[in-house]
């Protein structure tokens, strides 16, 4: 059973002085970077979070009846956590309130534009991509590749000979070379030139690995306790059992018919697209 969070008098003891939260305030420690209506940056205060959350939870604002406590208070859940010395009580708050966190950031996330320096850049990754080799004084591309161009009312230009775009690639990139970054320097942004993100669940997951991660790494386990010791495999069970993914593949080791490690929380952050955003 789960320890109940106590209602403390002095509601700052969340973060300083409750047991229950030692995982928590050790996870809160990262420092967290946010930006201002006016694009200027602002670092936020860490360990005011858990005190949020404490609140929060002791509120009712957090809902915890998707949380699958069968599986967790299960022998394959608790014995994993005895062997790696971790209490049960703590580790759940830990996790829920990652949850919570993660939850909290992608409510109020907005994308940022990308700026021109990385507009240019992404276009040079695509123009390496080609692999032009020089025969007989000119760029033959390994690979097939098209740029497209039109301006508002004329036609479109196509180019896809590769000598011509290995030529406009390296053009960009010796520009960008000489400019400097002084040049490039990242424009301010108000809020209504952001746009807000559709958050997809493979980005909570990654998120949800991203925070709980560090902590599980340096862990030691107990060889003596003889039940599964996969840091990455605890980790997404607990994205399945507190509801971040409900795909049931996240807690089981092995596949059906193989018998093989099927690791499917490595198939999700594999097939992850970074989201830069940031909240206000």
């Amino acid at each position: 059973m789960i320890k109940q969070l106590p209602k403390h008098e002095d509601e700052w003891a969340y973060y300083e002085s409750e047991p229950l939260f030692d995982y928590v305030c050790e996870v809160s420690e990262e420092t967290v970077i946010e930006i201002t209506p006016d694009g200027s940056p602002a670092s936020t205060t860490p360990h005011l979070q858990p005190f949020r959350f404490a609140s929060d939870y002791l509120d009712g604002k957090i809902d915890t009846e998707e949380i699958k406590m069968d599986l967790y208070e299960s022998p394959d859940i608790q014995d994993t956590l005895k062997a790696f010395g971790l209490d049960s009580s703590k580790f759940w708050y830990l996790c829920l309130f990652i949850k919570w966190r993660v939850d909290n950031e992608c409510k109020t996330a907005f994308v940022f534009p990308k700026s021109t320096k990385e507009k240019l850049q992404s276009l040079i990754n695509e123009f390496e991509k080609i692999s032009p080799e020089l025969i007989d004084c000119k760029f033959i591309s390994k690979v097939p590749a098209t740029l497209t161009f039109k301006a508002e009312g004329s036609k479109t230009v196509t180019i896809d000979d590769g000598h011509t775009l290995t030529f406009i690639g390296a053009a960009i990139e010796s520009y960008m070379e000489q400019m400097g970054e002084a040049f490039f320097i990242p424009q301010r942004h108000k809020l209504s030139d952001l746009e807000k993100v559709d958050i997809s669940t493979r980005t909570k997951i990654y998120l949800f690995n991203e925070y709980l991660s560090p902590f599980v790494k340096p862990l030691k386990a107990d060889k003596k306790i003889n039940v599964s010791k996969d840091k990455s495999l605890l980790i997404s069970r607990m994205i399945y059992i507190f509801g971040v993914c409900d795909d049931k593949k996240l807690y089981i080791d092995r596949n059906d018919k193989t018998y093989s490690k099927q690791n499917q929380l490595k198939g999700y952050l594999s097939r992850y697209n970074p989201v830069i955003f940031s909240h206000f």
